[in-house]
């Protein structure tokens, strides 16, 4: 299943960058802006991992990390500006797994994460392309585009996962009918079209890119960018 990642950062562009970077990557993300709201989502939401500030608003990041371990031994990441060796060894006593003073690298946060998850056996099959606006999780048959989950049919899915699978190959149309149909004779291959028309009318609602090229009298082909 897609992870889930809960944000307490009242920092709105800082909260932004660390949202966008770990919806990038196929993470299910809540942004919340202080501690309040914070334990709202923890209660309500079966959230995986939380990315905590410790100067928030009303309520400090301390108290949150308090009271989240009085019920939970979810992982959780200090951001902090407070620097000292003093701040971030009371942040690990308080129930802290792993501490970064800002500024801090966002590719360093999702080492962090993506290592966590990996020692838990929860790093999810996925496939990114346009450097992480469309992600495709293939353990869950969930399209990401720019952060926002895209509704697909069964068959859509399918066929979308093909492509995927077959990325930057030219795959055909009686490729594609096997892969969702498996091929019954009277399944006109026309039907393809109608289904990659589909699924490029509901991304390009999101963002217009040619992610589907159409290779003409050869097929389809998935593309974008250099991600994995």
């Amino acid at each position: 299943m897609m992870k889930s990642i809960l944000i307490v950062e009242d920092h709105v562009d800082i909260n932004t960058m660390i949202s966008d970077a770990l919806k990038g990557e196929g993470y299910q993300v809540f942004s919340t802006y202080d501690a309040f709201h914070a334990l709202d989502v923890f209660h309500e939401e079966d959230i995986d991992l939380i990315v905590t500030d410790l100067m928030l608003p009303i309520k400090s990041g301390e108290s949150f990390i308090r009271e989240v371990r009085e019920e939970s031994m979810v992982h959780m990441i200090v951001v902090s500006a407070k620097s000292s060796i003093e701040d971030k060894l009371e942040g690990l006593k308080l129930g802290a797994d792993d501490y970064l003073i800002k500024p801090f690298s966002k590719e360093e946060l999702l080492v962090k994460i993506g290592n966590y998850f990996k020692k838990q056996g929860g790093k999810e099959n996925i496939l990114r392309i346009y450097d992480g606006q469309i992600v495709f999780s293939f353990d869950r048959n969930v399209l990401l585009v720019k952060g926002k989950e895209v509704t697909l049919t069964a068959v859509e899915f399918q066929l979308l996962k093909f492509l995927f699978q077959h990325k930057n190959q030219v795959v055909s149309r009686n490729q594609l009918l096997d892969a969702i149909y498996n091929y019954e004779s009277e399944v006109y291959d026309r039907v393809v079209d109608t289904h990659i028309k589909n699924i490029r009318k509901k991304v390009k609602a999101l963002y217009d890119v040619p992610f589907i090229k159409t290779i003409y009298g050869l097929g389809y082909m998935l593309v974008g960018g250099k991600d994995a």
